[in-house]
C-alpha cells in the first residue's frame, strides 16, 4: 500500500478507504495510487491488486458553492434552465442508486464491488476516454456516443455531464459510461428538454476538444444529425442548446476560473462553432 499516499489523506477519506479495502481479497497489500485528473467532487483512488483493479470514490469535503455557481451560469446561458431543467449534484447514495438502476436495465455503466452511504467501490474500466479519441483528431467516434446516449434515453435513463472524459471506450471498442455526481431531470413536462441537453453536450465538446474540426463538422452533418432525426430528437432544441455552449464558452468577458477555456480558444473556435450552429438551424 502506498502509505505516503495514505498520509495526506482527509482522515475521514483514509477511513473510508480502509474499510473499502478490507472488501477486497489482496486488499492489505494493493497498490494505491491517484489517477491524473480527479475532478473537482470527488476523491478517486486507483487500487490494484495481485488479481484485480478497481477505484474508489468519495465526495470531498470542500464546498461545491463555487461549481454550483459556475454550472448554474452555464445552464443559464443554454436557456435549459428556462426551459424547465433542473440540475444538481447527486451524494454518494443517490449516485449508487443511479448506477443501480441504469446495471438493472443493461446499461454499460461500472459495476458496483461494494457500496456504503459515502464512499463507493466500482470496477476498474481499461480504455481510452472520448475526449483522448477527439483530441487526438479521431472524431468518427461521435455517432457511437450519441447510440449510446440514446440507447439508454429509450430505457428512460438520463445519465447528465456527458463531456469526453466520462466516456471510456475499452479495448473491445464497446462505449462505457461513468462519473454520474451531476444529476439533469425537469420540472413539469419533459418535452424533450434533458434528452436534447445531453445529445447537444457531446457534440460541443468535441468541438471544443479536436483540432480537426472540419472533420467533426462532417461527421456532425453526415452522420450525427441523420442518426438523431431518426431517432426523434428535438434538433431545434440541440441546436439552442449548443448556440448556449457557444455563447457560453467563447464570451471573452465572462469571468475567468479554473474551468475557463485557454485564450487561444476563442479565436480559433469561433468560425466552426458559427457552423456547427449553422448545421441545426439550417436542418429545423
Amino acid at each position: 500500500m502506498n502509505e505516503s499516499l495514505i498520509t495526506v489523506l482527509p482522515e475521514n477519506i483514509a477511513k473510508k478507504l480502509g474499510q473499502a479495502l478490507a472488501h477486497i481479497p489482496g486488499g492489505e497489500t494493493a497498490k494505491i495510487e491517484k489517477p491524473k485528473g480527479e475532478g473537482a467532487f470527488n476523491h478517486i483512488l486507483l487500487i490494484t491488486t495481485d488479481e484485480e483493479r478497481y477505484v474508489f470514490r468519495a465526495r470531498r469535503e470542500s464546498s461545491s458553492e463555487e461549481i454550483e455557481a459556475y454550472m448554474r451560469y452555464m445552464y443559464e446561458a443554454t436557456s435549459f434552465l428556462e426551459a424547465g431543467g433542473i440540475f444538481k449534484l447527486r451524494n454518494i447514495a443517490e449516485e449508487i442508486d443511479f448506477i443501480k438502476s441504469a446495471l438493472a436495465v443493461g446499461l454499460p455503466v461500472p459495476k458496483l464491488i461494494h457500496a456504503d452511504t459515502d464512499w463507493m467501490l466500482i470496477e476498474y474500466i481499461e480504455g481510452r476516454t472520448f475526449h483522448e479519441f477527439v483530441k487526438a483528431g479521431e472524431v468518427e467516434i461521435l455517432p457511437k456516443i450519441l447510440r449510446e446516449l440514446n440507447l439508454a434515453h429509450t430505457k428512460g435513463i438520463i445519465y447528465g455531464d456527458r463531456w469526453g472524459d466520462n466516456e471510456i471506450i475499452d479495448s473491445q471498442g464497446n462505449v462505457r459510461m461513468i462519473d454520474f455526481d451531476i444529476e439533469w431531470s425537469y420540472e413539469g413536462v419533459n418535452d424533450g428538454i434533458v434528452e436534447a441537453l445531453e445529445m447537444a453536450v457531446p457534440i460541443f465538446h468535441s468541438l471544443r476538444l479536436t483540432s480537426t474540426r472540419n472533420d467533426l463538422l462532417n461527421i456532425v452533418q453526415n452522420d450525427a444529425l441523420p442518426l438523431l432525426k431518426s431517432w426523434g430528437y428535438k434538433i431545434d432544441m440541440i441546436g439552442k442548446f449548443i448556440q448556449g455552449f457557444c455563447n457560453f464558452y467563447l464570451d471573452p468577458n465572462k469571468p475567468s476560473n479554473i474551468w475557463s477555456l485557454p485564450p487561444e480558444l476563442y479565436v480559433s473556435m469561433t468560425e466552426p462553432a458559427n457552423r456547427l450552429i449553422a448545421i441545426f438551424s439550417e436542418a429545423e
